[in-house]
């Protein structure tokens, strides 16, 4: 696998990036400018910021594209070109024609239908549901639990949620004149649209920083990296393929005291190499484990002591970061961080007890361990994204302020702070939720509690099958360039 190889799909990544960036813009700003509360270019310099400072927040729902949607085993870089160009075309296509779809479930489309075709058909290639180790604590991924169900959930919340807050918001201001609603919910709503921007950036931005994670993931452990000069450094992932084929090795049932010891011993020599984090803990911590399996008690207490040391140094370094101690942005920017020690004893313990093999259940837990996401993918990404904001969404901007429901200022800030909440929340916990869902839906609850006759019904109908046709549409697209691509010999 080529360097070339690797930067052409960064390039595409940020390609898509930017196209989110003017394809969604409208899902931050369409209400502020169809309440004229703010000018577009007003509204657009806002949300550019705002993304900015979202897209840097947070990286839950990166570590969920970029190792809980799809098996590794199955992606290539060649094989994520295929999956972004498959979002890209049909966000093209729906912003051509004005139609605020979902740019998140066009390229989890994306990912999906390329992985499939990539492994020639095989579906399993999908992670639909499995429990994995992530942040400090067990939880649900896979597309059932961290797509589908947000995809049918947040529409529903959003559309509840902006009929409720719109109708709180009339019971409460019923006697106030008119003029006075108009002034304080034209300032009120800068921040609401702010709040939006921000959660739009958490959510959006995200999703193209798992993406080129994964495909830096991907090309380290196949050893893509290991003959590059020192200055691409910052491209290598922490685990390596050394790392890789010893996890696997542990995995394996038949393997012997000597294989596994071995394993062991380059697991520690690769947890040497990495600075102070997960990846280093992990390894030490599972290293630890299987040289008390095959008996070696000194070596296991004290790898297992250097993993305890590496667990407080995280912390440390953790309590000493200025963002965390912030109200609110805090607790969306703190780290959570697993005692690898806990989980892999309690496994462990578990696997015994149902008659599996305790280490090569432990070996599979830190197989799965999700990679942080490097800063610099976070600024290029983020930056990405900002230009493409700046750029605009002119088309979809005009739908979603103006034709699908009469706007006033009370109306953007019920909208734009129900959307916005839905995002901060689900984003936190790493759910691929659809910004574009999300705020559309909040307008058409708030355009509900306004009254039924103030939706444009003919042109929901037409939201919606966008909507419905995102998924596998995109998927579609991906699926066919990856049978080209192996046609043409560019995919193995």
């Amino acid at each position: 696998m080529s360097l070339g190889i690797i930067f052409l799909v960064i390039f595409i990544a940020l390609v898509f990036e930017y196209i989110n960036g003017f394809h969604d813009t409208a899902n931050s700003i369409a209400t502020v400018v169809g309440t004229k509360v703010m000018t577009p270019r007003q509204a657009i310099a806002m949300a550019a910021m705002t993304n900015l400072i979202g897209a840097l927040a947070g990286h839950a729902v990166a570590k969920t594209v970029s190792s809980g949607l799809v098996d590794a085993q199955f992606i290539s870089p060649m094989v994520l070109v295929c999956a972004l160009l498959g979002g890209i075309v049909w966000n093209l296509i729906t912003w051509w024609f004005g139609l605020p779809s979902s740019s998140t479930h066009a390229l989890v489309g994306g990912l999906c239908g390329a992985a499939v075709a990539s492994a020639h058909d095989n579906w399993h290639a999908i992670i639909w549901s499995v429990k994995k180790v992530k942040d400090g604590k067990e939880v649900m991924e896979g597309v059932l639990h961290k797509v589908v169900v947000p995809m049918v959930t947040s529409p529903i919340i959003g559309l509840v949620g902006g009929f409720l807050f719109m109708g709180l918001l009339y019971f409460l201001f019923q006697n106030a004149r008119p003029r006075f609603v108009s002034r304080f919910f034209g300032k009120a709503q800068i921040v609401s649209a702010s709040f939006m921007g921000f959660a739009h950036g958490l959510a959006d931005a995200q999703k193209t920083m798992g993406v080129i994670t994964l495909a830096l993931v991907t090309a380290t452990a196949t050893g893509s990296f290991q003959n590059t000069p020192d200055w691409l450094d910052f491209l290598r992932m922490d685990k390596s393929m050394q790392a890789d084929q010893s996890i696997k090795t542990l995995q394996d049932p038949k393997s012997t005291p000597d294989q596994l010891r071995q394993a062991a011993v380059v697991l520690e020599t690769e947890s040497t190499r990495l600075k102070p984090g997960e990846f280093r803990e992990a390894f030490q911590t599972l290293s630890a484990k299987t040289h008390a399996t095959i008996g070696n008690a000194e070596t296991a207490q004290r790898l297992a002591a250097m993993a305890a040391a590496t667990h407080r140094e995280i912390l440390a370094a953790e309590d000493a970061r200025f963002l965390p101690k912030l109200p609110v942005i805090g607790k969306m920017v703190a780290g959570k961080f697993t005692d690898w020690e806990k989980v892999l004893g309690k496994e462990m313990k578990a696997a015994e007890a149902a008659g599996k093999s305790p280490l090569v259940v432990a070996a599979g837990k830190v197989r799965d361990l999700s990679p942080d996401v490097p800063m610099w993918i976070k600024i290029i990404c983020s930056l990405t994204m900002a230009a493409g904001t700046a750029a605009g969404g002119w088309r979809i901007i005009k739908t979603l302020g103006h034709k699908m429901v009469k706007l006033q200022p009370v109306h953007g800030f019920a909208a734009e702070a129900t959307a916005a909440t839905l995002l901060a929340v689900t984003g936190s916990f790493g759910m691929t939720v659809s910004t574009t869902h999300s705020i559309t839906t909040s307008i058409m609850g708030v355009g509900c509690a306004k009254r039924f006759s103030a939706l444009k019904f003919s042109l929901i109908e037409r939201i919606l099958w966008a909507w419905v046709l995102t998924l596998p549409a995109a998927g579609g697209v991906a699926y066919l360039l990856v049978k080209a691509f192996r046609f043409c010999g560019w995919i193995p």
